[in-house]
């Protein structure tokens, strides 16, 4: 008998990326790499006011300038971009400024320097409106109205259980102020689109998440049969959840390409990417938590304000995730969302987790150190066991994250009691923090068919924004044909020739088009088998596929698949699936994380550094270990910068971002990287593996956060963490 290590087990189920090679030789294409016969080149036209009506457009000298097509705006479009604004109707091209920056327009020409020139030739007059940049005083009873509505929307709640009654048994109550910052998501490949019409049918290079949800919005929004919108996305330098749709800048092209008749391509610069496109949002938590004396937590309160900007592309409320961790008796969450006249905001990897889990990781911190209990143990205590004290998990490994994860940081030995520090010191402290993040099942579509050479093809939907989307479907359909990851081709990243996929968005890709891989893989094998049954005379029972060959249980029969094929005639076999999964109504799926790290803090100078990071993830079966550990890794160097560094600064003059650029705002460098370590705890889950991408960040700022109170005994309740700040508090305590 052969037992199979962990290490070996982790060897046998990672591949490097099948792609690598492309990508690394500057082979790959994105967007902006496309070359295509008579191309345009798009600019907007973007407000020079922060609010304000456009009373009136001249383009006359632009149209002068040599090269110059088209010139387009809000006079002369009405396009809806209905992905764009999450509870009011969105123009492509506005009359309503709400920003500095809004597109009010566009300029094709033949050089993009001839188009951005003419873009900023355009005369626009306005009728200027007060602006507020502050949610404090957007929220006043005679702020501007920034939409017609009103600027708040809520409360938007989240509640189960009977608060009130908890909270008047309790015998403690702890309460807590947190604030985020709003933060970008600095994806490497800048915003861009390349758009062409064919009599009435429209094709779009675009730098999207998910091919298929930018084909239904483009449709929609302008009012086109689907079936005559085609999308190709083969490489996508990244998104971190904000463009999973299709998105103003596709219109813009698509637009534009309608009115000139030709290919026109329309691509952000790195400044515009940061104020055009959508950012995590920030918010203000104020967060009460009913307890016992023996550390049971019998609820929590939460009244939260998100500042949205001028747009938000949000779906849910904002502040959301803790309830489904902690089985707590009841919840009230009060969640109010506040327009600005500043940039959008919109999903950015996990969206509302790291603010949320922040808020409420801290709070539980505070109560473990004035309950004298470790706060490990207190997390124990209260991990979820049924979310919303009523839905049973179809798997459960969050007890065994936080055990695992004490046992490989020997959290027990180094955590100690938080201390004042000396004057001047430099010290050292751990923290945890425990998170979840839901594992959706659903829709999903694969094709897969093999040909007499013995190669596999399969056809599937999707995008690969970094997450390694393609391997993971290449080694689920090895895994289930028993066929070498080597002779499977990926066909993916265009609506016309692959089946329908969600897209890389929501951790949702290995769970639903992981799963049609899966099945059309078993459809096939069982077609392969068919057929050598019939050609062999042995029954298919006897029959198995071994690394691509179709071998015999007793071991007389070794035949290639491809010589099956040729013997017999058969140009190919293929399989198709469709999938639609749904959880019963008692039910909820969540992949959970338990994270350990150590900061060194400098009392002098007010210096913070992460030297050591432990991460333990429950996301049922691994399919790619080399993959996951390092989405595991991105995430948690993500959730550094959002602790320590990352934050948008915004004008007190005009609502625009002074840090917009990757020279100003501080992304976290590589000397602020600790050793990560990543754990999998391979928890049995009845629907296969779980989400993993997003849960990753969540609980990244609150265990740094709770380091440095342990290092210090200073609670520092803002994102980013500063300098400043821990001074400040420093000083106090001497």
């Amino acid at each position: 008998m052969i037992t199979i290590t962990k290490a070996r087990k982790e060897i046998l189920k990672s591949h490097p990326r099948i792609d690598a090679i492309y990508k690394v030789t500057g082979i790959a294409k994105y967007v902006a790499d496309w070359n295509v016969d008579n191309i345009l080149y798009g600019a907007v036209i973007k407000s020079r006011i922060p609010h304000g009506k456009v009373k009136s457009i001249d383009v006359n000298e632009a149209k002068k300038i040599e090269g110059v097509k088209d010139i387009v705006t809000c006079f002369d479009d009405n396009t809806i971009w209905n992905a764009g604004e999450k509870f009011h109707k969105r123009r492509v091209f506005t009359d309503h400024v709400r920003y500095l920056g809004d597109i009010i327009g566009a300029v094709a020409a033949e050089t993009k320097f001839a188009a951005k020139i003419a873009a900023e030739t355009v005369k626009v007059e306005y009728e200027e409106y007060p602006a507020v940049f502050k949610i404090e005083d957007a929220m006043k009873p005679d702020a501007p109205k920034i939409w017609e509505d009103g600027n708040v929307k809520g409360p938007l709640t989240i509640s189960y259980g009977d608060i009130e009654k908890d909270f008047a048994e309790a015998d403690l109550i702890f309460k807590g102020n947190f604030k985020t910052s709003r933060v970008a998501n600095a994806q490497l490949e800048p915003a861009a689109s390349l758009a062409w019409w064919e009599g009435n049918k429209l094709t779009v290079i675009a730098a999207t998440q998910s091919i298929f949800g930018c084909r239904e919005g483009l449709a929609r929004d302008l009012g086109i049969p689907i079936e005559n919108v085609r999308v190709i996305t083969y490489y996508k330098g990244g998104g971190f959840g904000n463009k999973a749709s299709d998105m103003n800048y596709d219109l813009i092209a698509a637009i534009l390409a309608k009115r000139t008749g030709r290919p026109v391509l329309v691509e952000f610069s790195r400044e515009e990417e940061f104020s055009l496109v959508h950012g995590r949002w920030g918010t203000d938590q104020t967060v009460e938590a009913a307890v016992k004396k023996d550390g049971t937590i019998l609820g929590f309160k939460i009244k939260a304000y998100a500042d949205v900007g001028a747009y938000t592309r949000a779906i849910g409320k904002f502040v959301e995730g803790p309830e489904s961790y902690y089985s707590t008796r009841s919840w009230y969450s009060e969640i109010y969302a506040v327009y600005t006249n500043t940039p959008p905001t919109g999903h950015m990897r996990a969206p509302p987790g790291p603010q949320s889990c922040f808020a409420t990781e801290s709070l539980v911190d505070d109560i473990a150190f004035k309950l004298g209990v470790n706060p490990l143990d207190l997390r124990l205590k209260n991990a979820v066991t049924k979310v919303h004290n009523s839905l049973n998990l179809t798997s459960n490994g969050l007890r065994e994250c936080l055990l695992r994860g004490a046992k490989e940081f020997n959290w027990y030995n180094r955590w100690k009691k938080p201390e004042k520090p000396k004057k001047g010191e430099v010290v050292r402290g751990v923290g945890v923090a425990m998170a979840a993040w839901h594992a959706r099942v659903g829709y999903g579509e694969a094709k897969i068919r093999i040909k007499a050479d013995g190669k596999v093809e399969l056809h599937v939907g999707v995008v690969d924004i970094g997450t390694g989307a393609k391997t993971t479907m290449a080694m689920i359909a090895s895994r289930y044909l028993s066929i070498p990851v080597e002779n499977i081709d990926i066909i993916w990243g265009d609506t016309e020739n692959t089946p329908y996929s969600i897209g890389e968005s929501g951790s949702r890709t290995t769970s639903f088009t992981g799963n049609a891989v899966k099945e059309a893989s078993l459809e096939l094998k069982e077609k392969i088998l068919s057929l050598a049954s019939q050609f062999t005379g042995i029954d298919k029972t006897h029959l198995d596929i071994v690394n691509g060959k179709i071998v015999s249980l007793d071991g007389s029969i070794k035949i290639d698949i491809g010589d099956l094929l040729v013997k017999t005639k058969t140009n190919y076999l293929e399989a198709f699936a469709r999938i639609n999964q749904e959880l019963d109504k008692n039910a909820e799926r969540l992949s959970f994380a338990a994270h350990f790290c150590e900061v060194e803090v400098d009392t002098e100078t007010g210096e913070i550094n992460v030297t050591d990071y432990l991460a333990v993830h429950d996301s049922g079966e691994i399919v790619n270990y080399l993959t996951a550990e390092n989405q595991v890794r991105g995430g948690i160097i993500m959730g550094i910068g959002m602790a320590l560094s990352e934050k948008l600064i915004f004008s007190d003059y005009d609502g625009s971002i002074l840090n917009g650029n990757f020279m100003t705002y501080r992304l976290p460098t590589i000397d602020k990287i600790p050793d990560i370590k990543v754990v999998f705890v391979e928890t049995e889950d009845p629907y296969g593996p779980k989400s993993l991408g997003e849960v990753s960040i969540v609980p990244v700022p609150a265990c740094i956060g709770n380091a440095i109170f342990n290092a210090t005994t200073i609670r520092l309740t803002e994102l980013p963490f500063s300098r400043e700040t821990l001074l400040a508090k420093l000083e106090q305590l001497y």
